[in-house]
């Protein structure tokens, strides 16, 4: 796929990877202005998706143990513990999100369609004619 042109069956103008791509980088914001903005390329369309949930959840999951882990902190002992437990829970989901999103960028800008787990099995449930 060609960066150097723009694709015919896009509403944007702009070669399906290189729209992709940017979704990839701006999963949340990205996803959702080319899902309004982009009705004719599905492949940006499977991207859009992809970033909505991808970065949507990441975002609500990281809020909720934020929240938690704030809580857990003023609680004598016990609570100290459990904030410790959560804070490393909280790396190692930072790690992964790290690790799939660079991932995604890597594979949309070469213009394959790729999936993110579990995230990509919930977009299909909601939107089957982007699967």
């Amino acid at each position: 796929m060609s960066t150097s042109s723009s694709n015919p069956n896009s509403d944007t103008g702009l070669p399906s990877n290189v729209a992709a791509g940017l979704i990839a980088i701006f999963t949340l914001l990205g996803g959702i202005i080319f899902y309004f903005i982009e009705k004719k390329d599905q492949f940006v369309r499977h991207w859009a998706v992809q970033g909505i949930f991808f970065g949507g959840s990441t975002f609500v999951v990281m809020i909720v143990l934020n929240i938690l882990l704030n809580i857990l902190v003023h609680i004598p002992i016990i609570g100290l513990l459990f904030a410790f437990l959560l804070g490393l829970l909280l790396f190692v989901i930072w790690i992964a999100y790290l690790v799939l999103w660079i991932m995604g960028i890597i594979k949309a800008f070469q213009g394959q369609r790729w999936e993110y787990p579990f995230i990509s099995a919930q977009c299909k449930k909601l939107f089957p004619k982007l699967a």
